[in-house]
């Protein structure tokens, strides 16, 4: 549909609708996707936010009147979403990620959202109404890293660790034949927990151009190139880089983490996410437009995307394997393009995962020793922050804080738990 196919090698997760599979929509980033960080203002507008009935019209008690829907006079505001990079390979739907800010995820947020993401299926079983007139994957797709295919865990009371996450809102799309013929389109944007290695070496080494704020009206020209987990480090918790709505007054800091549900209703209900859905149908029906009545790019192209031209005329990563990138495959007549690098490092690129498998005992050694220069790098460039316990310093996006004020703050579990006797005492005069 959209000049993207599936092949052997597309990653999927099992939990895909049958329409998505159609529009070759995964919940899984394909592992040779790469994507460009882009500022995005979302315009000020009127939205209608759209509340989940959640009711069963079955059931006599059942309110049959009172629309929940409400409008909203949305102030507008400046996010990071990341898009897929020009040129990059695209097996499946390219994907927009719009990074929604850092969580922590409870036992209630777990039922809240299970709620939420039900199945027609589900509706049934819980006796309230369905969410949609589509069947959508359940609320396994939010526990389901879009990186990294790891299943966070289900938090349960009185676990001695918070289960802390990155929330992206991830766009799906399905097409659904109805009414003999007819094709539907369906599209919704979903939460997905996002682990936080994994959205660190998402981010590691992209830079994003930022302008001052406007000062009376008027914005400077002058511009900052800036890393991109510096510019979310300093955006806080959140994730809006400017004008973001008021936060909660239980969590009025800039870095205080909200849970995942406080911080997805803080997008809900000031307009945000229902301007970032408008913004997405734009984009799709744009990409349509194009697809069916725009120049399609010929096969023949000998050009290599510039997001790649770094690579051009370096040899695949296996000894055994001669392919250079921007070089034309004697056996098919493709461009080569090493879009598969090593998931350890990502120093070394390959050709295919096979040749990225068979080079792997050749590549530890040198694997090891970027490794280390890759973690020296991080803890130069990251917001470095102590822990109250060993006072090692580390990494913002890799510290802890104690659930309960906030405050405190800790490299690992075992750090929390050995300064809990001393830290008791403050935390529940914080509380009180």
């Amino acid at each position: 549909m959209m000049g993207y196919q599936a092949n052997a090698a597309t990653q999927w997760s099992g939990l895909e609708t049958p329409g998505m599979m159609e529009a070759k929509c995964s919940l899984l980033i394909q592992e040779d996707g790469a994507f460009d960080p882009r500022i995005k203002s979302l315009p000020k507008q009127r939205v209608l936010v759209y509340q989940d009935k959640g009711y069963n019209p079955a059931t006599p008690t059942a309110s049959t009147q009172g629309d929940e829907n409400f409008y909203v006079d949305f102030n507008g505001c400046t996010i990071l979403q990341l898009e897929p990079a020009p040129g990059s390979p695209q097996r499946t739907m390219p994907i927009t990620l719009t990074v929604g800010g850092r969580c922590i995820f409870t036992p209630e947020n777990y039922q809240d959202f299970r709620v939420m993401m039900r199945t027609k299926e589900q509706s049934i079983e819980m006796n309230i109404a369905p969410n949609g007139n589509f069947d959508w994957p359940d609320v396994r797709s939010l526990l389901l890293c879009p990186l990294c295919g790891k299943t966070a865990g289900i938090p349960q009371e009185g676990d001695d660790y918070e289960h802390e996450y990155w929330l992206l809102f991830y766009p799906l799309l399905q097409i659904t034949v109805m009414k003999g013929s007819q094709m539907t389109l369906g599209t919704r944007t979903i939460c997905r927990l996002t682990c936080l290695d994994c959205m660190e070496d998402l981010l590691e080494g992209m830079t994003l151009k930022v302008r001052p704020a406007a000062m009376e009206g008027r914005r400077p020209r002058l511009s900052f190139t800036l890393p991109a987990n510096e510019v979310l480090a300093e955006a806080g918790s959140a994730s809006f880089l400017e004008d973001g709505p008021p936060r909660p007054e239980t969590h009025p800091h800039v870095d205080d983490i909200l849970d995942a549900w406080t911080l997805y209703n803080l997008w809900e209900h000031s307009g945000a996410w229902e301007a970032l859905q408008n913004d997405y149908r734009i984009v799709l029906s744009r990409s349509m437009h194009s697809d069916n009545g725009g120049e399609q790019p010929s096969g023949n192209n000998d050009t290599v995307e510039p997001k790649l031209k770094d690579r051009l005329g370096k040899s695949c990563g296996n000894p055994a394997c001669k392919k250079v990138h921007g070089k034309r495959d004697p056996e098919t007549g493709d461009i080569i393009r090493l879009s598969i690098r090593c998931k350890e490092c990502h120093m070394e690129y390959y050709c295919s995962r096979g040749c990225r498998d068979e080079a792997l005992e050749a590549h530890t050694p040198e694997c090891l020793i970027h490794q280390e220069e890759r973690q020296e790098r991080r803890e130069k460039k990251a917001k470095q922050v102590t822990c109250d316990t060993c006072k090692k310093r580390s990494s913002y996006t890799k510290m802890k804080k104690c659930s309960r004020c906030r405050s405190a703050t800790y490299c690992s579990v075992e750090c929390q738990k050995q300064d809990w006797n001393r830290h008791k005492a403050d935390c529940q005069k914080r509380n009180h």
